[in-house]
């Protein structure tokens, strides 16, 4: 059973999601100070550099950072799999984590074909049509590489969040639809290109018949 498979499974069974980051005031203000050397992997800064989260203030990441679950994952452990209904939407706070893509196709020992498709680092995030869609069903699986921490935020706690947090949830659902446009955007054109190569080397098979 993957992790997302067992969050899944205590939202449906009304049971306790795990405990999330416990921060006080002082505290995170003090690790995201940039003059403190010391907390320089401080959960405070890496929440300040992820991009997508730049136009929020140091208090709505304080108060974001109160919803997040931190989670560490062995080698090889299975955050989710392709076909899971998607619940999370996830931050790598560190180590490395791949997107595998299988087909239905059997390689020659009997078992389901994959594609490696790309490794993520620190400060990349993933999942996160799962807080956009309703039912969203995973089109790729994502396994820890040497092991790796995440930072995950499931739909109840958006929920929580738009109830106690209007505007913080707002900048954050403005933020994750970003992230799918600009994927979106990036695809498109990746599919243009594609289609240019493939009309160049029509011609040129014509112009060779």
């Amino acid at each position: 059973m993957s992790y997302e498979e067992e969050i899944n499974k205590n939202i449906q069974e009304n049971k306790k999601l795990p405990e999330k980051l416990e921060i006080s005031v002082l505290r995170y203000f003090w690790q995201s100070n940039p003059l403190i050397g010391k907390t320089k992997d401080s959960i405070p800064r890496f929440l300040r550099n992820i991009d997508v989260l730049n136009n929020f203030s140091e208090n709505e990441l304080r108060i974001l950072a109160k919803f997040l679950h931190l989670r560490k994952f062995q080698p090889g452990e299975v955050i989710f799999k392709q076909g899971d209904l998607g619940v999370g939407f996830y931050l790598l706070y560190s180590g490395y984590a791949d997107i595998i893509v299988e087909s239905n196709e059997e390689d020659e020992n009997g078992r389901l074909d994959s594609k490696h498709i790309l490794t993520l680092e620190k400060s990349d995030y993933f999942g996160e049509l799962a807080l956009l869609q309703e039912i969203s069903i995973r089109n790729a699986s994502a396994v820890s590489r040497q092991g790796c921490e995440l930072l995950g935020l499931f739909k109840p706690d958006i929920e929580e969040l738009i109830n106690h947090h209007p505007v913080i949830a707002a900048k954050l659902l403005q933020s994750v639809s970003l992230i799918v446009a600009n994927r979106l955007f990036s695809l498109t054109r990746e599919v243009q290109e594609l289609k240019y190569k493939l009309s160049a080397l029509e011609k040129e098979q014509d112009a060779a018949d």
